[in-house]
């Protein structure tokens, strides 16, 4: 089978979608399919590689206008000829204007549906030269998938990857289009051969009647994150303190949807009885919370910006336990907590929602407590903080805990997704 994965954005970094789509066609290139990955990147020139069988397309999106152009070329020669190559990245953080140009979208001059457009006509022409027998549509941006299902109508078919909602999103910024969404979905839906999404978002699916004609074509698979832990090159980005309980979390913090003020407050009200908690929060962060009682508790609570993977999986290699805090969003469920079971630490999570759907997972993981922010137990907290600390669960029991979020169980499923596919066409 020759397998094209069309995810949109294609950088030297992979995004945790990509990752995911890179790994599915890993596992299939090693099962003998001709696999490739396509995306638009931020680099000048187009390049192709091969890394563990799949070969990796990355182009450029074409998107400079010619004032743009001029500019970018001004400010290039005067780096000289060895600097040019990387002259557009510098250039980018110099001007904003031109960050947005080049598939960002604060800018005036940023086309989405332009550039869509143009993604959905390089995958067509990719297709027909390359004899491709199915196209993977990653749900990421939207646009791009839409365009790609659209300019390869009765050419061959195409099923969806879908990690994030579009439709149902609960962002306010979304939120306030939904039913412009909810039809552009849809019909994208009614498009494509198949659809591959998150329980979460299945189950809405499912108890949606705009969406009951599609859910007999969807397949439910969690993110693939459970795998052993790797040997790590990076160093951690915090010193932790032997003598204290230490926890550490991992991504995004935003007061609207992950706020952790609940949770630290309790914390607090421990640290100030004289127990000795450290929290510490590796990645962006615009929660007040957060920058309030870092000043507050200087000696316990601590931030610092995102860092490499690398780094931050050998921070969370070292810390007592990691600490999840889900979204007051009830479609969507964090993919790094497949990432916090792997390593077989004690997990805790807390819970801001009732029918939050990440609480299923936890629930499975015996390692883990669940602190609801709706009705927040101290003592509870503090008695797993003492009871747990420096245990650890074995992968194996992991493993078979969450087999369904494998990277070989997912890309067994899209291997019998893409021959059904072509069976049926």
């Amino acid at each position: 089978m020759k397998i094209l994965f069309a995810t949109g954005k294609l950088n030297r970094g992979f995004s945790p979608t990509g990752k995911i789509i890179f790994q599915i066609a890993r596992e299939l290139a090693k099962k003998g399919h001709s696999c490739y990955m396509c995306g638009f990147s931020a680099d000048t020139a187009e390049t192709v590689a091969v890394e563990d069988g799949v070969n990796l397309l990355r182009w450029n999106s074409g998107l400079l206008t010619d004032k743009a152009q001029q500019a970018f070329d001004s400010y290039a020669a005067t780096l000289g000829e060895n600097a040019r190559r990387s002259a557009r990245k510098s250039f980018l953080f110099k001007n904003p204007l031109m960050f947005g140009v080049l598939g960002y979208r604060y800018s005036p001059l940023y086309n989405p549906s332009e550039r869509a457009q143009r993604f959905g006509l390089r995958v067509k022409d990719f297709v027909l030269k390359e004899n491709i027998d199915v196209v993977c549509a990653v749900y990421m941006p939207f646009g791009e998938a839409m365009q790609t299902v659209q300019q390869l109508d009765g050419i061959v078919p195409v099923y969806l990857y879908q990690t994030d909602p579009w439709g149902l999103h609960r962002l306010p910024e979304f939120a306030k289009d939904a039913d412009i969404h909810i039809q552009q979905e849809t019909e994208l839906f009614a498009k494509a051969k198949h659809i591959v999404t998150t329980p979460a978002l299945y189950r809405l699916y499912k108890e949606d009647s705009r969406y009951m004609p599609f859910v007999h074509k969807m397949t439910a698979l969690n993110f693939p994150n459970i795998k052993p832990a790797a040997t790590c090159k990076g160093e951690s980005v915090f010193k932790f303190d032997d003598s204290c309980t230490n926890l550490l979390f991992c991504g995004l913090l935003e007061d609207e949807y992950r706020s952790p003020e609940i949770f630290l407050q309790t914390v607090c009200s421990l640290i100030d009885k004289g127990e000795r908690i450290k929290v510490y929060f590796l990645g962006t962060s615009t929660s007040r919370a957060l920058q309030g009682l870092c000043t507050e508790y200087p000696q316990n609570i601590f931030h610092h910006e995102a860092v490499s993977f690398d780094r931050a999986f050998a921070t969370m290699k070292k810390a007592d336990f990691l600490l999840n805090i889900s979204n007051t969003l009830d479609n969507m469920v964090p993919s790094k907590i497949f990432d916090y079971f792997s390593l077989c630490k004690p997990v805790v999570n807390v819970q801001k929602i009732e029918n939050c759907p990440s609480r299923e997972y936890f629930d499975r993981y015996p390692l883990s407590f669940t602190f609801e922010d709706f009705a927040p137990d101290e003592k509870a907290l503090a008695k797993f903080l003492t009871e747990a600390k420096g245990k650890t669960e074995k992968y194996q029991t992991v493993e078979k805990l969450f087999k369904d979020a494998t990277i070989e169980y997912a890309a067994e499923k899209t291997e019998k997704i893409l021959t059904d596919i072509l069976n049926d066409k």
